[in-house]
């Protein structure tokens, strides 16, 4: 897997298919290789070259001193975007955290956007976005790291509510993910601190009417984290924007409901 350096991070990517170029840009803590469970094959057979990376904090790439901040993270997208030679403007797609850096690239940069997706990131914060981020924040700020089994459960408000009460989804879920190591300092400090910056800040959701670049809203049908009624209601404050959401899914509709997702970023980026 190349890299680059970008200013104090080193930024580790992946380039796959030929065709016009699309970035994703990964959530919080989202190690890029989830993209390619299902969406990266469907958007390179669409004839996308795609473009993955790990964001600042996340092994491969590395993880400098806290703090972070969304706009610094989108200044890294930005500096991957010109390593690459992708100075034209770009189709971009970011999930969650990464959802707000496309999100500021359209605002900061809007040159340099052709088109974007904000998939489960679009939304004026809740009193749960704001009480979770904050409990997270504080954990990494202490560095105190509980048992793998606590951070596993917590991955669970990522699912619909149905799949929390079936038994086997659970199981099979945790066998997955309670063996996994804890995401280590100061990457983790890092991304929460500027989670949470960007979920307090009041200013952030008044500008949603100058963003200028064609942009897609998609919600989850079960999102804790960026529920579809503030999703569809921050779309309404984009001009343009298109709205579209997923049946069934929660937050991790990109690996869960990845075909779903797929037809709805081709179907809106075939037409910007």
């Amino acid at each position: 897997m190349p890299d680059v350096q970008v200013g104090d991070v080193t930024l580790a990517y992946q380039r796959s298919g030929e065709g016009e170029p699309l970035l994703l840009v990964a959530g919080c803590g989202q190690p890029a290789v989830a993209w390619h469970l299902g969406l990266v094959p469907a958007l390179v057979d669409a004839g996308y070259e795609v473009v993955t990376f790990d964001n600042r904090g996340v092994a491969p790439s590395s993880s400098p001193p806290a703090p972070y901040s969304v706009e610094g993270m989108a200044e890294d997208a930005l500096g991957l975007l010109d390593h690459l030679g992708w100075r034209q403007p770009v189709r971009i797609a970011g999930h969650s955290l990464g959802g707000w850096i496309a999100e500021t690239l359209v605002l900061q940069h809007p040159g340099r956007v052709r088109a974007a997706a904000l998939m489960g990131s679009a939304n004026k914060p809740t009193a749960w976005e704001v009480a979770i981020t904050t409990v997270e924040r504080e954990l990494a700020l202490h560095d105190f790291d509980l048992p793998p089994l606590f951070y596993a459960t917590q991955t669970l408000r990522y699912l619909p509510i149905a799949d929390i009460q079936n038994d086997d989804v659970v199981s099979t879920w945790l066998s997955f993910t309670a063996d996994l190591p804890v995401w280590p300092n100061p990457g983790r400090l890092g991304q929460y601190e500027a989670a949470l910056a960007w979920s307090t800040d009041p200013v952030r959701t008044t500008r949603w009417g100058e963003i200028s670049v064609p942009c897609l809203v998609l919600a989850f049908e079960h999102d804790v984290d960026s529920p579809p009624d503030k999703a569809r209601a921050a779309a309404a404050a984009i001009p343009g924007c298109e709205f579209r959401e997923i049946a069934g899914s929660g937050h991790i509709g990109i690996v869960t409901h990845a075909h779903e997702v797929a037809e709805h970023l081709i179907a809106f980026f075939a037409s910007h």
